[in-house]
């Protein structure tokens, strides 16, 4: 069984994220976006995520209701 963290946007912004990572993020009506990180404005507050299974991309940004959830260390 896995733990999971949720991580909200910092000071209203994404934390730091690099091209390619994996990421899931969650909203409060647990509504999920699986899949890797394909860009991120200068500012944090707007992602890009290549969705998993080829699914394309989608635009986020940190007022749309989404949190990061990572894999517990």
């Amino acid at each position: 069984m896995s733990t999971l963290q949720t991580t909200r946007p910092q000071g209203d912004v994404w934390p730091e994220l690099s091209r390619h990572q994996d990421v899931v993020l969650q909203d409060a009506r647990g509504n999920r976006i699986e899949g890797t990180i394909d860009g991120m404005t200068d500012d944090r507050s707007t992602l890009w995520i290549q969705l998993k299974g080829g699914l394309g991309r989608q635009l986020i940004h940190h007022l749309d209701g989404y949190w990061l959830e990572t894999p517990a260390a």
